[in-house]
């Protein structure tokens, strides 16, 4: 149904948090297949992303999206806190959502709630993504791609 493309450049811990909670949807066949878009890590990304099974790609989000077996793209900056339960919304919807459409990441609690917005993911077709400029910067590309997306 969808695969997962993941933005890296030295995002170890990050990745670690991410991937674990991305496998609800994999074991579901939500998420077919995890790509990461790394930018030169030099820390444990690409161990982390062989031992999760997840595709290493040097590169950017175009080169991810050119790579991707499905039409359908999840992109999930690596700083993205998915909040429990998020695949179930998702695979109920996934069929009848047309165009892009937004996963809000979970709220920061305690101090850091006010501080920054939480980012989001974004589903959207391969195509739009395949083109684009915005090839590194996951949160550009969402913002960019996500005007008048649909929040799940």
């Amino acid at each position: 149904m969808l695969s997962a493309i993941i933005p890296t450049f030295n995002s170890q811990d990050d990745l670690q948090v991410l991937l674990a909670a991305l496998v609800p949807a994999a074991v579901d066949g939500l998420v077919r297949e995890v790509i990461c878009a790394d930018a030169g890590s030099t820390d444990a990304t690409a161990v982390i992303c062989e031992d999760a099974g997840a595709k290493l790609i040097a590169g950017g989000l175009v080169a991810a999206a050119k790579a991707a077996r499905n039409e359908r793209l999840l992109i999930l900056p690596a700083d993205l806190r998915l909040a429990p339960g998020w695949e179930e919304g998702l695979g109920r919807k996934l069929n009848d959502l047309k165009g892009a459409v937004r996963i809000e990441g979970a709220r920061l609690t305690g101090l850091l709630m006010g501080l920054r917005r939480p980012p989001c993911g974004l589903v959207v077709d391969r195509e739009r993504v395949i083109g684009r400029t915005e090839t590194r910067d996951a949160q550009a590309l969402i913002k960019a791609l996500g005007l008048g997306a649909r929040r799940l």
